[in-house]
């Protein structure tokens, strides 16, 4: 009794496999993607890619580093003039973002660019609001220094009047 090789039979169920046919325009476009040198492996051409990848993320690190860095003016300027971003904090999320820049060419993500819109306006309306935030906080701190320079003033005439 002779049993079946499955290894042999390529149909399910005993059915024989299906043939593939070809146009001969189809073989000749193939056959000339084989003589094309540019499937051929070039391992020049691969560390090359390697480099421009390398110099891409560089340079979006850079642009991610500027950017961090114009924020903590910002906020040394408008909260804290000791404010400060941990450097190699800062470093590191230059080279977590930079990926991104280079993958969509510092353009937002597709899914995210339908809200630019939106995140724009967000953000126009929180920079308003944390510069009228800021300005009350620096006609408080104007009105304070006035008082006391109206309280200074005034015990100096008293002073000055008991003196006379």
């Amino acid at each position: 009794m002779e049993t079946e090789n499955p290894a042999v039979n390529d149909g399910e169920y005993g059915e024989s496999p299906a043939i593939e046919t070809h146009s001969e325009q189809e073989e000749k476009a193939f056959l000339n993607t084989l003589d094309d040198d540019s499937h051929d492996f070039d391992p020049a051409s691969v560390q090359a890619k390697e480099q421009d990848t390398k110099a891409e993320i560089e340079a979006a690190a850079g642009v991610v580093f500027i950017g961090l860095m114009t924020v903590e003016q910002t906020m040394k300027t408008m909260v804290h003039p000791d404010f400060a971003f941990n450097p190699e904090q800062a470093e590191s999320v230059a080279y977590k973002v930079a990926p991104l820049i280079v993958k969509y060419g510092g353009n937002p993500p597709p899914w995210l660019a339908a809200y630019m819109d939106e995140i724009m306006a967000v953000a126009a309306i929180g920079m308003l609001g944390l510069s009228s935030f800021m300005q009350i906080k620096q006609l408080k701190a104007a009105d304070i220094e006035a008082a006391k320079e109206k309280a200074k003033n005034a015990a100096n005439d008293d002073h000055q009047q008991e003196a006379a």
